[in-house]
């Protein structure tokens, strides 16, 4: 019975070989796109699910009150806090790490390891490492050892076997440090994955109080270890959480109650959700997921309208069934198997289709992953996409067929009913209006990116050269930079502690004013050299730099936002005392961005750098014309001073790119995705725009009979597709509009949603309904009107 269905689906589907092949192609496109969004978002969800008791290991986020109304929250905490947990019954387990970059040398090779990480044995145990060799205590049994993983023992010692009991030098210092320990890589799809691991105990030694720092172990004040505990099951976790708070305030003797909380935050939740828990990821995951259903579902709209269209030329093929004693049931079997054979050669395209997708994927959304296709994962999405396109597509068009009256379907007249019109109307709206909705939210997008591209950011950041410096070049500044504003390819060069587009992201509540009202209020600070201001191009609102002599120790600068903060009318010559040093304010520098564009501008104070034996940033501003040339007399002067680190810069042009990276992919991603969905939309409107002109044949013939031009008939089958159209545009606009509206909230200085984006889009919209119907319009117009009155 089987067999013989399939044989008559496929006869069926080769009578029609032009609707057969719209439904094929686009159901291809449809399945091989969403199968790939798909693929990508549930890559997004597996990160940090493949942790034993996932759902019972926490780490620990600290809400901290940076003034009156303002928190911000870390991920990081104080290092005693681990001691204090280990009190609590409900805890079971307790780890922390802080992550560095450090030099790593091992033979003649040098190089920076920043997937490196200070930890303790419970570190091991709590995510279960496993040990290729060595063991749980033979791994950071002293202050000298280091624990490895396997990719960290072939890159240095170019095998597993080799790596035991060898030794890697670190830093500048160049300490020694044996390998006690190989583990097998961490997971790929995890937030936490060292290559290196050295004892918390060098840190101890390090920072292990002299009178005057405290030691780790007791400094409840430096937020600087990523903490995680293993909870047992039924954990008031928002308890356990406010009896830290107030273990917190009870040691760190600075704080008051309020000031500082504790959150308790999955492991299983950093990838996709922020320290304070609100959706980061996820929303784009979720976003994801909806245009992949929405794709597949235009793409199984294209069949059910072709099909539902069809209904009528298959009227008495399902009344000659009925007639000689098919049931309804057969019938939706038979339907139902058409639309699997369709669907099945749909997969198979798209199989075909997704190895030329896939780089073109990997390329737009950065991801590094390599696709499977025989894992579980992969199976499931594709076994729930076909499940779910099988029962969207094949439900609905042979319900219809199935259920036509075989007394009417074997009337002459019944190839004239509407059947099904109102809704095919309706899917062909539904197509549109999300083809238009994404075209918009692309255009906004874009909009967006190329507004925060031509932004003045108070600086100039064209052709301006950031170098990195370690302490030990740092303590060469002023070698460093008398040699390169002595080289004529080099235009300017000045020096800061931290990186300025970062600026505002650390603050400090140490200093103090008359009037200071808010005693929790934060300021950046930044020690630059002298010429810092002119070098990077920034205006001032009053007063003056500094003036490059000694005198410049006794004032800073600050930007408008924190002549705001401090309720300053007239800064110039106000006492300012930062971390106990005092000096007048000398000049207002005009607001800069020193934080992302999605936030507002922080206060901000420079002083002079008194030394920078810390390292920092060069800023070196170079003629672009001799570009290389410059890049080349920088690197050699490094090199005079430090053969060992690598020699590393970055352009801050593509730094600033840098920060926006995932708002181009998404715009790129939204690019193609709305490029799918019109392209998918255009196909199901050709498609029925083919059917329309054959089922209206015999009218056209009669109005050419009758007198009625090509451009009026090409205009009456038009118009009938350009009306639905418009009607797509008059709903997808308020969508559109809300969606971006909501999105560019999340920018502090963000594009204008215009009018114009919505009326172009329409006119495209319509432009491209005009194209798609217009050629079957005019065929149909010039075909012999004594042919087309031969038409039944």
């Amino acid at each position: 019975m089987l067999k013989n269905y399939i044989k008559t689906a496929w006869r069926n589907l080769l009578r029609s070989k032009v609707y057969s092949l719209i439904a094929v192609i686009g159901l291809a496109i449809g399945l091989s796109v969403s199968i790939l969004v798909f693929w990508g978002a549930n890559d997004e969800l597996l990160y940090d699910q493949s942790w034993p008791d996932a759902n019972h290991v926490f780490r620990i986020n600290a809400k901290v009150r940076m003034s009156s109304n303002v928190f911000d929250t870390w991920s990081s905490v104080p290092a005693p806090i681990a001691a204090a947990l280990k009190d609590f019954p409900a805890v079971e387990q307790v780890a922390r790490f802080q992550q560095r970059e450090l030099l790593i040398t091992s033979g003649e090779s040098h190089l920076m390891e920043n997937s490196l990480a200070f930890t303790e044995p419970a570190f091991f145990s709590m995510f279960h490492i496993h040990f290729l060799q060595g063991n749980l205590k033979t791994a950071l049994q002293n202050i000298s050892s280091v624990a490895i993983s396997k990719d960290a023992a072939i890159k240095y010692f170019g095998s597993v076997d080799k790596a035991i009991g060898k030794t890697l030098l670190m830093d500048e210092k160049q300490l020694p440090y044996t390998v006690s320990a190989i583990y097998e890589n961490m997971p790929e799809r995890s937030s936490i994955h060292f290559n290196v691991l050295l004892s918390i105990d060098v840190l101890r030694k390090d920072f292990g109080g002299n009178g005057k720092w405290k030691t780790i172990d007791d400094d409840w004040g430096n937020f600087a270890f990523n903490t995680f505990l293993h909870l047992k099951s039924g954990t008031n976790v928002a308890a356990l959480a406010k009896q830290l708070s107030a273990i917190h305030v009870k040691n760190n003797g600075y704080v008051k109650p309020g000031d500082v909380t504790f959150i308790f935050q999955p492991i299983n939740t950093l990838r996709l959700y922020k320290p304070d828990l609100s959706p980061s990821g996820i929303k784009t995951v979720k976003l994801f997921f909806i245009i992949g259903i929405l794709i597949i579902v235009i793409a199984v709209i294209n069949y059910i309208n072709l099909s539902t269209a069809r209904a009528t030329k298959r009227a008495k093929e399902v009344g000659l069934r009925r007639t000689i004693g098919a049931n309804r049931k057969q019938l939706l079997i038979q339907f139902v198997t058409e639309f699997v054979l369709i669907f099945l050669a749909s997969l198979l395209l798209a199989m075909l289709l997704l190895p030329l997708l896939v780089p073109i994927y990997k390329s737009i959304s950065g991801k590094t992953y390599t696709i499977d296709y025989w894992q579980v994962s992969t199976f499931e999405i594709i076994g729930w996409v076909g499940f779910g396109t099988i029962i969207l597509g094949s439900f609905y068009p042979a319900w219809v067929l199935s259920s036509f009256n075989p007394t009417e379907a074997l009337k002459s007249n019944f190839n004239k009913s509407a059947q099904g019109g109102l809704l095919r109307k309706s899917l062909v709206i539904l197509q549109f209006a999300f083809s238009i909705v994404l075209i918009i939210c692309t255009v906004i997008i874009t909009k967006q990116l190329r507004f925060m591209q031509a932004k003045n950011l108070g600086y100039n950041r064209e052709n301006i050269v950031i170098v990195p410096l370690n302490p030990k070049v740092g303590a060469h500044l002023q070698t460093i930079l008398t040699e390169l504003k002595a080289d004529t390819h080099i235009q300017d060069v000045t020096f800061a502690n931290s990186d300025l587009m970062q600026m505002g992201e650390n603050s400090t509540d140490g200093i103090s004013w008359p009037g200071k009202t808010d005693p929790q209020a934060h300021i950046s600070p930044m020690q630059v050299t002298a010429n810092f201001a002119s070098t990077m191009q920034m205006k001032f609102a009053a007063g003056e730099g500094f003036t490059g002599t000694s005198a410049d120790s006794a004032y800073y600068l600050i930007n408008e936002s924190a002549a705001k903060l401090m309720n300053l009318k007239k800064p110039l010559g106000t006492i300012v005392n930062l971390w106990g040093r005092s000096g007048q304010i000398r000049g207002v520098i005009r607001d800069f961005n020193n934080v992302t564009l999605k936030a507002n501008i922080q206060p901000a104070i420079f002083s002079i750098s008194r030394d920078s034996q810390y390292g920092g940033y060069l800023y070196v501003k170079i003629n672009s014309e001799n570009a290389q040339e410059a890049l080349t007399k920088i690197e050699q002067v490094y090199r005079n001073i430090d053969a060992i680190h690598p020699f590393n810069y970055q352009f801050m042009d593509y730094n600033f790119q840098a920060m926006y990276r995932r708002e181009t992919q998404t715009a790129t991603l939204f690019k193609a995705f709305a490029g799918v969905a019109i392209l998918l939309s255009c196909l199901g409107l050709f498609g029925l725009a083919v059917f329309t002109a054959e089922r209206r044949t015999k009218e056209i013939g009669i109005r050419k009979v009758l007198g009625a031009s090509v451009q009026s008939i090409s205009l009456l089958i038009s118009t009938e597709f350009t009306w639905l159209v418009v009607v797509a545009n008059l709903i997808a606009w308020p969508l559109a509009w809300y969606f971006m509206h909501q999105w560019v909230q999340e920018f502090a200085f963000r594009t204008e949603i215009n009018w114009w984006i919505f009326l172009i889009t329409g006119c495209l919209s319509l432009l491209l309904a005009v194209v798609t119907v217009s050629s079957q319009a005019v065929k149909a117009a010039f075909v012999n009107p004594v042919k087309s009155l031969k038409t039944e």
